[in-house]
């Protein structure tokens, strides 16, 4: 790819209203995923089942320099943060999030 093609792709995604930020944040966010052995829809099953409740929010996270989903899970009144490994599938931790 030559250097006029390159910044013109990028002039064209600002004037999208895309930053360039945004697509190596996609890439970034691609390359954490390729790293992970169990989908987003097991990990959120793992969660669900380790608390007993339901899931209304998950995403992948890099935080301890491995993959992770963190999924958000509801039990009653309550919402958990249960941390699950991207390769393994294993509950890593969980805690309460409560908001101030």
């Amino acid at each position: 790819m030559n250097l006029n093609y390159k910044l013109g792709f990028i002039v064209a995604l600002l004037a999208g209203g895309v930053s360039v930020a945004a697509v190596a944040a996609d890439k970034g966010d691609i390359r954490l995923l390729e790293q992970t052995s169990i989908s987003l829809t097991q990990a959120i099953a793992a969660a669900e089942n380790h608390q007993g409740g339901r899931a209304i929010e998950a995403s992948l996270d890099d935080d301890s320099f491995k993959p992770a989903y963190e999924v958000s899970v509801v039990v009653g009144e309550r919402v958990f943060d249960v941390a699950v490994d991207g390769i393994s599938g294993a509950v890593i931790g969980a805690r309460e999030d409560i908001d101030d």
